[in-house]
């Protein structure tokens, strides 16, 4: 039996995402090692999903927080 993966549709406009897909190549051109280092961490970890990864990056949150744990 094979597992399907079902892409549901994103929720920004094609416009949006398009000015950021635009953004992400800015990046990668002026920053290629930090732009691999980030492509790499996102790889590795999807389970933690790109959400929290982004909340801890801009600094919105703690590992803590996230887990719910009052520290």
């Amino acid at each position: 039996m094979t597992s399907r993966v079902i892409h549901m549709p994103a929720a920004a406009s094609l416009e949006e995402l398009k000015a950021v897909d635009e953004k992400l190549k800015a990046i990668k051109e002026q920053h290629p090692e930090g732009y691999a280092d980030f492509v790499e961490l996102f790889r590795k970890n999807r389970k933690i999903g790109y959400k929290n990864i982004c909340k801890l990056m801009i600094g919105e949150s703690k590992p803590e927080k996230l887990k719910g744990i009052q520290a």
